[in-house]
């Protein structure tokens, strides 16, 4: 069975203070709260704020957002750099994977397709390599933007196949799959790949619009393929009762959703 995380502090609503309890993983943004821009005494103080919260324990990453690595010209020095801060410390805070958003792979017009995929798969073993050191796995996360190079779930296989690191895997968000009508089965192809999992609502948190039934279907995928480890609530939120946006009334009504759901789809065998 899976287990329960919610992404917190990308954006003001998402106050890692105010998260709901019982959720059983927690999910920082790493190109938000761990910028390896800031110097390490402003690391240590803000590890500090984070861990003040006493939040579940911190095991996933998302939000790798910097420099590209499919242009002419990468700044390959900077990106070694901005990998191996970040992952040192990602990994001060229990982090064991992190995901790395499609969109830090674009497509380049006039520049050569060979040689873009060649500079991402350099990339892709130089964040594995520096992982290892940390005993992190990189994700790479598919967002079904065309103009990526790995835009759907089975093209983002195929890209971790080439790569072929042991510390680069992949991961599945619900969003993404629909977006392009992608069979959520394509995850059962290696189901040993795919390490982590973000769902959402419809614009918005889990248990917002009508997604039910594709939350059922992905959590069936999941549970068929034994899947053990994170599904993130890694989302919009909005809020549902009249007033001030409440992140702890919204987070608890979401996690008691996602907990229902989930005891409904294991109960079905």
């Amino acid at each position: 069975m899976f287990k329960t995380s919610i992404l917190f502090g990308d954006g003001p609503q998402t106050n890692p203070a105010k998260v709901a309890p019982g959720y059983e993983i927690s999910e920082v943004p790493a190109g938000i709260l761990v910028n390896p821009n800031l110097t390490d005494e402003e690391w240590e103080e803000r590890k500090r704020e984070i861990q003040s919260y006493k939040l579940p324990p911190i095991k996933i990453a998302s939000h790798w957002t910097d420099k590209p690595s499919t242009t002419p010209n990468p700044d390959w020095e900077y990106l070694e750099f901005w990998t191996q801060r970040t992952l040192r410390r990602l990994a001060e805070l229990g982090v064991e994977c992190a995901g790395v958003w499609g969109y830090f792979f674009p497509k380049v017009e006039g520049y050569s397709a060979t040689r873009q995929m060649d500079g991402a798969i350099r990339y892709a073993n130089m964040m594995g390599d520096i992982a290892r050191r940390y005993k992190i796995t990189m994700m790479m996360e598919p967002m079904a933007d065309l103009n990526s190079l790995w835009p759907t779930y089975k093209e983002g296989l195929k890209f971790v196949r080439r790569v072929d690191h042991p510390n680069v895997k992949i991961m599945a968000d619900i969003n993404y799959f629909l977006k392009l009508n992608q069979p959520f089965d394509d995850i059962k192809q290696d189901p040993e790949l795919c390490i982590h999992c973000h769902i959402a609502g419809d614009h918005a948190q889990p248990g917002v619009g009508e997604m039910r039934e594709a939350h059922q279907a992905f959590f069936r995928v999941l549970r068929d393929i034994g899947y053990q480890r994170a599904v993130s609530c890694a989302c919009p939120w909005v809020g549902t009762q009249k007033g001030e946006f409440d992140f702890t009334a919204e987070s608890a009504r979401t996690l008691a959703y996602v907990q229902q759901l989930r005891s409904e789809v294991y109960g079905e065998r």
